[in-house]
């Protein structure tokens, strides 16, 4: 991979973040584990401290280091995404330059959630992210989080500039998606961020996902890329329709509570914990997911 380039096709899967039992700190040593998970699935890259990674909960001393820790174990064996997923445009810069010294191969950044900012505001915190920093940008649209939708029009304009090479499309609209893919230029890659419609991505002209559920299932959602790649649309189809109930299942509570409570259950990850705000999952849906993934 060259420098400031990111090949964004193929399965990314959105790290979670394991904790300590008692949740006072990162547990690296399931964090290995599941990069080392991630890497003989075949994935073809991984985001870490996004949504999935509760980076909202981690101080500023574990943003760092979490991101060193991933970077470190994927370097050159393949591309490490940093997420930015904060408030305040100067903070995001903040990190940006942090990430960009780390050399992670890519940012992914969502509009500032709170704030709901105008669509110019929008264009605006991507320029002030990329003056300091020639890392590659995503834009993650994800309106549920953010509280703001990234207008595919603004995609357009965000890609033309060449303020990203990307967007993780996370609305979970086929509507949006498809007016996405008629706004921005050719070179801009769009990955599904909603799980269950990766094929549908795929059959739009997107090139793969940042994925929270390959987390538990890379290699169902490798195969299912695989698979498609080769015009293999059927077997794509079956795939995806075979995993719908478990992908179901992950978001039957807010990500990543059910995500790590199957990490967990299967001995990938030590400990289920989540930090507050989010809790425990609930008993009866954490036997939902038991009889879901047979564990």
């Amino acid at each position: 991979m060259t420098p400031h380039s990111l090949a964004l096709k193929g399965i990314f899967t959105a790290l979670v973040t394991p904790f300590s039992k008692d949740g006072s700190a990162v547990d690296y040593d399931s964090l290995s584990r599941l990069i080392e998970a991630q890497k003989s699935a075949g994935v073809a890259g991984v985001v870490v401290c996004g949504s999935t990674g509760e980076a909202a909960t981690l101080s500023d001393a574990e943003y760092v280091e979490v991101v060193r820790f991933v970077r470190e174990r994927t370097q050159g064996v393949f591309p490490c995404v940093a997420g930015i997923s904060v408030s305040a445009t100067a903070r995001a810069v903040e990190l940006a330059k942090i990430c960009a010294e780390m050399g992670c191969d890519g940012i992914l950044v969502a509009t500032p959630p709170y704030n709901k900012p105008a669509q110019a505001g929008i264009v605006a915190h991507f320029r002030a992210i990329s003056v300091v920093s020639e890392t590659p940008l995503i834009a993650y649209n994800i309106p549920g989080r953010s509280g703001v939708a990234i207008a595919p029009a603004t995609l357009g304009q965000l890609s033309r500039e060449g303020l990203i090479v990307g967007i993780k499309e996370s609305s979970g609209s086929i509507d949006a998606l498809a007016d996405t893919m008629v706004a921005v230029t050719s070179d801009c890659r769009v990955v599904s961020g909603d799980d269950s419609l990766l094929l549908a991505t795929l059959a739009y002209g997107g090139t793969g996902a940042i994925s929270a559920c390959s987390n538990v299932m890379p290699k169902e959602f490798v195969g299912l890329h695989q698979a498609f790649v080769k015009g293999e649309c059927s077997k794509a189809k079956d795939i995806q329709l075979e995993v719908l109930g478990r992908i179901r299942t992950l978001f039957v509570e807010s990500n990543p509570v059910p995500v790590k409570a199957v990490l967990a259950l299967k001995g990938v990850i030590a400990h289920p914990t989540v930090r507050l705000p989010l809790v425990p999952l609930a008993p009866e849906n954490l036997e939902r997911v038991r009889k879901e993934f047979s564990v």
